[in-house]
């Protein structure tokens, strides 16, 4: 979330920088930029950006599911995939969908090797309905576990 943060603050920075130095240039459109949308909302909202706001609710919806990731890993313990006293982390790139359905769920970084740990927490992400989205949104987001 931190680094969530960072990202739109530099992104801001940048388009508030770029903004100041159009107006002082005269900002003048090329005649094959493309035009201006016509709808006033969507101009204001950003058009096909993911506002913040639904990142949030995106974040949110994937901490909610912390204790039931916890209860995968109990699973992968029982099933003794796992040694009782596991701890670890399990990073998976997510693409989120227009309808907030997770179309593509990868495990891209996983300090345990359990194929049982690994498939329900990518099950339980597809399960979360997202907030709905103007274009598909990519994150990533990593869970931490620890076995007692």
């Amino acid at each position: 979330m931190k680094y969530l943060s960072k990202c739109l603050s530099k992104c801001l920075s940048k388009c508030v920088f770029t903004g100041a130095l159009l107006a002082a240039c005269g900002g003048s459109q090329h005649p094959d930029a493309a035009p201006a949308p016509a709808d006033p909302a969507a101009a204001a909202s950003g058009g096909d950006q993911v506002p913040p706001e639904k990142m949030d609710e995106i974040n949110r919806n994937l901490e909610r599911k912390r204790p039931i990731m916890s209860h995968c890993l109990a699973i992968a313990v029982d099933n003794k995939e796992l040694p009782k006293n596991s701890r670890g982390k399990m990073t998976v790139d997510i693409t989120i969908g227009p309808d907030g359905k997770a179309s593509d769920v990868k495990i891209v970084n996983a300090t345990l090797e359990s194929k049982t740990l690994g498939e329900c927490v990518v099950h339980h992400i597809q399960e979360i309905q997202f907030p709905a989205i103007p274009k598909p949104f990519e994150t990533s987001y990593t869970y931490a576990f620890e076995a007692m």
